[in-house]
């Protein structure tokens, strides 16, 4: 999945030369086949535009060897989403498969244009899923397009049932209280029986999993969807406190789920919140720019100036074409016009990054859904 992480990396990323392709994939049918032909039409342009640029055919060549390497590469097209990206300079070659269906689109520049994978990082896209069984947790990032595990999440692990029940039980006597992984009392070692027992340790595990998840989302919070069995999500409930950072719970065993279906299982539990976001924030932006009040602003100037300001709280974006430009913070000055494709950026894309990475929302929406003649519309925070 394409993160902030990712975004704040390639945004901060020195070079003397950025290329920046997008196209749809196709992970199946006839088309499969045509996706490298478009791929190589688009290195093509790429390496037109680097050569117009001033660099070398040679120099280009270089550049995009390592993209121009995966049109042969077979493993590489067995494994796509419904968008690619690629960010490529003289330094490294950056991949993403995300599951947006992108624009072919090849822009060549002084920074890597990033504005077609915004709706990935949108407000109104982010949650977690948690699956939880008798023997194991896992904890999902999720969008409104797709989940992946988090493989550092760090969630507690459950001992085996059998070996923890059997060693105290069998251990003698005054070995008993002190055996075992867990720290189980001696009445529980001499008089529960098995199943008694399982459950007891289940208590624990679920216990230490929602104290897991508690903390991971104090740190970073959003919405959550519980995916278990009625049995393992009652006592995840009982011993958890998430109050509304649970959004929804789905009663169902999660072994049996692909991530497809974990997807299509745990999005319309939280698109209502999800979409409540995008939806107050028109209302407000609505509202303030009917009085004329001077915390909404549709002026492309004054939404870059505040973006770098970090006095972007909220940021309403259109999908639409990006607005070339040049912005220099230290002198407060803005330039803009389509010559600045190849030695400027978009600006409102760079005001969505700045936004994001001040703690701001950004809602990537169609044109229509702004107010009236609003590029774009920033909610400031004073």
């Amino acid at each position: 999945m394409f993160t902030q992480t990712d975004l704040a990396r390639l945004m901060t990323t020195e070079s003397a030369t950025a290329v920046s392709i997008f196209m749809p994939m196709h992970p199946k049918g006839k088309e499969v086949r045509q996706d490298p032909i478009r791929l190589k039409n688009l290195l093509a342009d790429a390496r037109s535009k680097l050569i117009a640029a001033g660099m070398s055919e040679a120099d280009a060549g270089s550049v995009l060897e390592p993209a121009t390497a995966l049109l042969e590469d077979r493993e590489f097209w067995q494994h796509q989403g419904t968008g690619l990206a690629l960010f490529i300079n003289e330094n490294e070659t950056s991949e993403y498969r995300v599951p947006l269906t992108l624009e072919e689109r090849v822009v060549v520049g002084g920074k890597f244009h990033l504005r077609p994978l915004l709706p990935i990082l949108a407000a109104d896209g982010h949650f977690s899923v948690l699956t939880v069984t008798a023997d194991k947790a896992t904890l999902f990032s999720a969008s409104r397009y797709e989940l992946v595990e988090e493989k550092t999440a760090g969630l507690p692990e459950r001992p085996s049932v059998e070996n923890d029940y059997e060693n105290p039980v069998q251990a003698s006597p005054p070995a008993r209280p002190n055996v075992g992984t867990a720290n189980i009392p001696n009445a529980q070692v001499y008089g529960d029986s098995p199943p008694d027992f399982r459950k007891a340790r289940l208590l624990e595990f679920v216990a230490d999993v929602a104290k897991a998840v508690e903390s991971r989302l104090s740190a970073s919070p959003q919405p959550l969807v519980l995916v278990a069995d009625a049995e393992v999500g009652g006592h995840f409930q009982q011993a958890s406190d998430l109050g509304q950072h649970l959004a929804g719970v789905v009663e169902i065993n999660p072994n049996s789920l692909d991530a497809s279906a974990l997807h299509g299982l745990a999005y319309p539990q939280v698109k209502e919140r999800l979409d409540r976001g995008r939806v107050e924030a028109l209302a407000n932006a609505a509202e303030l720019l009917g009085r004329g009040d001077h915390t909404a602003t549709t002026r492309i100037a004054d939404i870059v100036r505040a973006s770098h300001q970090g006095r972007v709280g909220t940021l309403l974006l259109p999908d639409g074409e990006p607005v070339w430009g040049r912005y220099d913070s230290e002198a407060d000055n803005l330039e803009t016009g389509p010559e600045f494709e190849s030695s400027g950026e978009d600006l409102l894309g760079i005001a969505a990054m700045k936004t994001l990475q001040n703690g701001g929302d950004v809602h990537v929406m169609s044109a229509d859904e702004l107010p009236k003649e609003a590029d774009a519309v920033a909610l400031l925070r004073y």
